[in-house]
């Protein structure tokens, strides 16, 4: 599918952007959305059992509503200290509230939707899944994680809403990796039913993310998981790649642009994101932005999805390892994609943020 072609289908029919639940498994499809195109920035981060670390992603909240609108329509809280797991919007106190209510130890946890049904999954999606005080307190303490998702339109038709909302949320927030673009969204509240529907979009389109951040995010603090659009990373992570001039070497300012967050950077890869499509191969700047990052890597992670029930598709084992190295070439292969590069758009004041760009 071109990206033409792909423009297409989201201004004409953008209900297919929302796919049935439990589309791939036995006795489905159900009837709720169990999965929707969006894009999805995501990032990892220390401290949510901290006031001052709460008190920024409420911050990062109030700058996402002043993008989502009225759209958002559900609460979800895990484990929460009081009150209900699920709620209208409508009906909840504002995040602000509800997080001073909390003491360090309890979970840091909210999950806003956009669904018409409380399971519905959504294109407009805010989850921050922070740990209990006494767990980030450990030697082996898991990271914290921010997801945000926004609908395919409004950003192909302005990348740099996608641009600006990472962007602030990663000097707020100060995450050890993140990265943001394309990504199949799912029920927040039924995972496990509609990963087999993202392992089989995510064959056909290389630039999607998949599995469960909050999942994951205990086994990600050794190096990032993807490169994506927009990919973050921290100073400590940069040290196993270069120097920002290192990486200009390898990353031309024509099609990357380098930003800083206070405790890393922002690289963003191409003058938009890239779904990936295997008609046309690989993202040619993405697969540049990988070689030139790949040190820092995780250099393995046995599974982004749980274990399939009748046969299903689902990303672990030896599909996991291919997912994580999709976007790997050989050297000598490595010319051929920066030869590609020079047919790419190229960066210029509407789709970066020219007043930040190092």
């Amino acid at each position: 599918m071109s990206n033409s072609d792909w423009m297409a289908l989201v201004q004409q029919h953008p209900e297919s952007l929302l796919l049935p639940g439990a589309m791939l498994m036995k006795g489905g499809p159900s009837d709720y959305v169990g999965a929707a195109f969006a894009f999805t920035g995501t990032l990892f981060f220390d401290g949510a059992h901290e006031k001052a670390v709460r008190d920024q992603v409420c911050d990062c909240f109030d700058e996402y509503r002043a993008v989502a609108g009225d759209h958002l329509t559900w609460l979800w809280r895990e484990e929460p200290p009081a009150g209900p797991a699920v709620q209208p919007f409508a009906d909840a106190k504002a995040m602000r509230k509800l997080s001073a209510d909390l003491s360090e130890d309890d979970l840091f946890s909210f999950c806003y939707t956009s669904g018409v049904k409380k399971d519905d999954a959504s294109p407009y999606l805010f989850h921050v899944s922070g740990e209990r005080g006494w767990k980030a307190r450990k030697k082996s303490k898991p990271l914290s994680v921010l997801v945000f998702s926004l609908p395919i339109l409004p950003v192909e038709q302005n990348p740099l809403v996608l641009l600006r909302l990472f962007y602030s949320f990663a000097k707020r927030l100060k995450p050890l990796h993140g990265f943001a673009g394309h990504s199949l969204v799912m029920s927040a509240s039924r995972v496990d039913e509609n990963e087999p529907t993202q392992a089989f979009m995510a064959e056909k389109m290389k630039g999607l993310d998949v599995g469960d951040s909050v999942f994951m995010s205990s086994r990600l603090r050794g190096g990032f998981k993807t490169v994506s659009w927009l990919t973050a990373l921290s100073s400590e992570l940069l040290s196993k790649v270069g120097t920002v001039d290192d990486l200009r070497q390898e990353l031309p300012p024509s099609w990357f642009a380098f930003y800083d967050y206070g405790g890393g950077l922002v690289i963003q890869a191409g003058a938009r994101p890239d779904i990936g499509s295997v008609e046309l191969g690989l993202p040619p700047a993405y697969v540049l932005a990988n070689h030139a990052l790949q040190a820092a890597r995780i250099p393995a992670f046995e599974t982004f999805h749980g274990t399939s029930h009748d046969g299903e598709p689902r990303i672990m084992g030896a599909a996991a390892d291919a997912w994580l190295r999709r976007l790997d070439v050989a050297p000598d292969e490595l010319l051929s994609y920066k030869a590609r590069l020079l047919n790419e758009p190229k960066l210029d004041a509407g789709n970066t943020v020219n007043e930040s760009r190092l």
